[in-house]
Parts: C-alpha cells; structure tokens; sequence
C-alpha cells in the first residue's frame, strides 16, 4: 500500500540546481522544472558553481568571490507557466488597487494630478500611469507622493 502526504509549501521547495550552457535549470519537489537563462540572470561575472543550502534558495558562487541568490519564486517563474500567470496577474491586481487608493487620495485632498505632480516632484504623466494600473512607481516615488498627500506611507500603500 502507498501512502501519499501532502507537505504545504513543497511547491516552493527546490530539489535541483545545476548550471547547464543556456543558464540555470531548476527542479521543485512537486516535479516542475526549468530553465532560467543567463539574460534573466544578469550576474554580474563567471560562475563557479551553484549551491542549494535550502530549499528556498539557490546561491550562485562567482569566480571573484561573491555569491548571487536566486529565490524560490523567481525560479518558479520559469518552472511553472501557471505560476507565472498567477503572478503576473497579482502583480497587475496589486498596480491597479495602489493607482486606486492614489487617486482617491489626491481626489480627497481636491489635489489635480498636475498639483500633486509639483508638490512631490514627480512628473504629471508618471502620475496618470500609476493611477492607471500602467506603472509601478520606486520606493522614492511613493515616498515623495504619501509626504505630498500629507499621509504615512502605509495608509499611501494599503486599505
């Protein structure tokens, strides 16, 4: 008799790193398995070899010395078209909601984007963007815009 168990999370686990001509192949335990190119990469020289200290992590050890982490998730963005989907339309969700609230604050305050531009320092069409859902503005940016609307930070990036 075969007894399955499901452990939560196997998903995230990596089983197998290891370096092939065209970049990084990764296994997870539930049997997905990719490639990440070394474009999507971008280390920053040679490699000397991979290691998989955890399952959550791959460390990337360079000829000079230095060690370059690749996290679970963005291995299994190249492992698992379901998973890439799932983020992506995650990501899209979580640009759409900040442009929302973005926009319902600077309507809060009688604020045009124009207004709110100048104030924070930020270009009026960066503005439009983001409360598009078109654009994720940097760290700077939301800073420069939660001080502008005279809001913490928090209440700029969540309900």
């Amino acid at each position: 008799m075969v007894t399955l168990t499901y452990v939560r999370g196997a998903e995230r686990m990596m089983t197998a790193a290891r370096l092939v001509e065209s970049g990084l192949y990764v296994r997870f335990a539930d049997e997905h398995s990719g490639l990440i190119p070394w474009s999507e990469l971008r280390l920053p020289g040679p490699v000397e070899r991979v290691v998989l200290p955890r399952p959550h992590v791959i460390e990337i050890h360079l000829i000079d010395g230095g060690v370059e982490e690749v996290p679970w998730d963005f291995a299994r963005h190249f492992a698992d078209q379901r998973y890439r989907a799932s983020a992506e339309a995650a990501a899209t969700r979580g640009r759409l909601v900040l442009g929302e609230r973005l926009r319902a604050l600077r309507g809060e305050r009688g604020e045009s984007q124009h207004g709110l531009a100048r104030r924070a320092g930020v270009n009026r069409v960066s503005i439009a963007r983001i409360e598009a859902g078109h654009q994720l503005p940097r760290y700077s940016t939301l800073v420069a815009l939660a001080k502008a609307l005279d809001v913490p930070l928090d209440q700029l990036l969540m309900a």
